[in-house]
């Protein structure tokens, strides 16, 4: 699938791109991490709030948007 630039600055693509669910897995493929560090940040350290959650029945799902805010809430800059 070829996308032109018109289409790569779409704001709406990128808006479903943020909204997209990814399971546990892919969501750890997605931050660079092991399966079971994902898991550990979200049951042991953020206690299931963080990366916030969105759960389809009793199946867990992240979307990218709240795996990027974890990332965002966890960068740190000196100053």
């Amino acid at each position: 699938m070829i996308i032109s630039k018109k289409e790569g600055n779409d704001p709406s693509i990128n808006k479903i791109n943020q909204n997209k669910l990814r399971d546990l897995r892919s969501a750890a493929d997605y931050l660079g991490l092991k399966e079971y560090a994902l898991k550990n940040i979200f049951y042991n350290i953020y206690n299931r709030k963080q990366p916030q959650p969105t759960y389809l029945g009793d199946r867990l799902y992240f979307t990218t948007k709240a795996l990027d805010n974890l990332v965002e809430l966890n960068t740190h800059t000196e100053v």
